[in-house]
């Protein structure tokens, strides 16, 4: 049997789920609701002691961390190939998902609660954002997030995060140009790592930082029209939130570009 915990909308889930759909991997849902606190369950936790999602248990072997799932995905069933077969091309491939573990995803979390979840954070009572803070185990993450929640666009972790993901922009930009997908000629790991990332910039509405990326802008084309996307994107539309991620970016539309232009907001 094989399971995946996740939050609907998750950025890590959607890495996950890519790659099982290009595989053609059928899986089991488990949908966790993050404002209940099902993340910090005692069951869950058993699962993945780091109170976080996705988690992947096949035949009771429990994986965590969304980009170890996708290699064992990728490696344990049968379907097309996701990696390259050269050493080289697979080491690429790992500097990719490692980027975007180590500098992406954080840098994301800080653009998405800076711009839109705290508007919802903020309408808490003081006792509910106390245990709201409290239920991040990481004392530092815990910090960090308090930052980005009271100051929005002007904490310092939003403004270093949109620096971070217009880096990778420029980074996939100048593989793009070379080759068709992030890893070669084929869609493959490095591509369904990185679409979740391009797809919250579309939805806060920035797809304005890759209009001066061709390549960029080509393959956000061409991923959103594979049969993948589709399922793993269209899985939980909420109409509610599409809005409300477009809205909170167009509010913060002019201090994003004056931050990509190296001004301070």
């Amino acid at each position: 049997m094989l399971e995946l915990y996740y939050f609907p909308t998750a950025t890590c889930r959607y890495k996950a789920r890519l790659t099982l759909a290009e595989k053609g991997v059928d899986v089991t849902h488990r949908v966790l609701d993050r404002d209940a606190g099902e993340r910090v369950t005692p069951d869950y936790l058993k699962l993945n002691p780091n109170a976080v999602v996705p988690t992947m248990v096949h035949d009771g072997a429990v994986l965590i961390e969304s980009s170890i799932i996708m290699v064992y995905t990728d490696t344990a069933f049968d379907g097309p190939a996701l990696q390259p077969d050269s050493a080289l091309a697979r080491a690429w491939v790992a500097a990719w998902l490692k980027r975007a573990d180590d500098q992406d995803l954080p840098a994301l979390g800080a653009v998405t609660y800076g711009l839109f979840r705290r508007k919802e954070i903020l309408k808490k009572t003081p006792q509910e954002l106390d245990a709201y803070y409290l239920d991040i185990p990481d004392p530092e993450r815990r910090a960090q997030r308090r930052e980005v929640v009271e100051k929005g666009i002007g904490a310092a972790n939003v403004k270093n995060g949109f620096l971070t993901l217009d880096k990778m922009l420029e980074s996939m930009e100048a593989e793009l140009a070379e080759t068709t997908y992030l890893a070669g000629p084929d869609y493959g790991l490095a591509d369904a790592a990185l679409t979740p990332f391009v797809s919250r910039l579309a939805e806060l509405g920035m797809d304005s930082m890759w209009d001066t990326r061709p390549h960029v802008a080509g393959w956000w084309t061409s991923v959103q029209q594979r049969p993948s996307f589709d399922t793993v994107f269209s899985a939980f539309t909420d109409p509610q939130r599409k809005a409300g991620l477009r809205a909170a970016g167009e509010e913060a539309r002019d201090g994003v570009r004056q931050i990509l232009e190296g001004k301070t907001p």
